[in-house]
């Protein structure tokens, strides 16, 4: 009786890898550069004219997902920016810090992969020399991009997204990032 059930536990565990043999990256984490657009604290009209200044802020962005099925994943998003410095700010330079979860929904091709994410989390604004933060703040973001796979475990991305958060009120910003993919698992 033993022997059957080796033997039938052997078929199991060497039959069970073929039958879930479909090719697709299970495990994924990209970085990059990432370029925000947001309030510009450098800006010398920030907190005296009646509508804050913007500008494009660059950052450094990693995006980690777990691929559930070929086309259904969830993910997340971190990312990193300098919004600048001035006289708003005491000389000291501001960062923001966002990490967002969600999900991400995409159509594998052989030669690209276009995909639409959408998450949930947080910002945290804080200045250069760690004495002061402005705290966090509720954040969404959703958008969508493309990846164009040029080896087996690499693939270049660019996403367009439009990151919201709620510091005392609603502000966004669209956020652009491109990177490379690695594939960790398959």
């Amino acid at each position: 009786m033993v022997k059957n059930a080796v033997v039938v536990l052997f078929v199991l565990l060497c039959a069970i890898p073929a039958m879930a043999q479909e090719d697709y990256p299970k495990v994924q984490t990209s970085m990059g550069y990432a370029n925000l657009s947001f309030w510009d604290f450098g800006n010398p009209s920030f907190g005296t004219s009646p509508t804050l200044p913007t500008s494009h802020h660059s950052g450094f962005a990693n995006e980690t997902g777990f691929n559930l099925t070929r086309n259904f994943g969830i993910n997340n998003y971190m990312g990193i920016y300098g919004l600048g410095s001035g006289i708003a700010t005491g000389g000291n330079g501001i960062m923001m810090i966002s990490d967002l979860f969600g999900g991400k929904a995409m159509y594998r091709a052989s030669r690209v992969v276009p995909y639409a994410v959408a998450g949930l989390g947080f910002g945290y604004l804080t200045e250069s020399s760690g004495s002061y933060s402005f705290g966090s703040a509720f954040a969404t973001r959703f958008g969508g991009g493309v990846e164009i796979p040029f080896k087996e475990s690499l693939a270049w991305k660019f996403e367009i997204s439009r990151m919201s958060f709620h510091f005392g009120g609603w502000t966004s910003g669209t956020n652009f990032q491109t990177g490379i993919v690695f594939t960790i698992l398959q």
